[in-house]
């Protein structure tokens, strides 16, 4: 999966399609989380969050929705950051989790 991932976001213009770059990015973090990288999965997850606050995507915040699930349960404080910060950017834009 974190190989396919990145096939696809070389394959999008990152610097213009975030949308799609958000989902992808979110794709990818849940697979490091899943292989047990919290580093990667957190890193990951961050350029998803970027990447759908640049466009306001409420499709690439609702795809998130996974890997929120998996920061709850996640003691490393980058990963809590980025926890907080995922609920106020969906609170911000008058989103909710699925």
């Amino acid at each position: 999966m974190i190989e396919a991932g990145q096939a696809a976001l070389d394959s999008i213009g990152r610097d213009t399609d975030h949308k799609r770059a958000a989902v992808i990015y979110a794709d990818v973090a849940q697979s490091q989380f899943q292989i047990g990288d919290v580093a990667e999965g957190v890193a990951y997850a961050r350029r998803a969050l970027e990447s759908a606050q640049r466009t306001e995507s409420t499709w690439g915040l609702r795809h998130l929705t996974t890997v929120e699930k998996t920061l709850a349960g996640q003691q490393d404080q980058a990963a809590r950051e980025l926890l907080g910060d995922l609920i106020a950017t969906r609170l911000a834009l008058g989103t909710s989790p699925s």
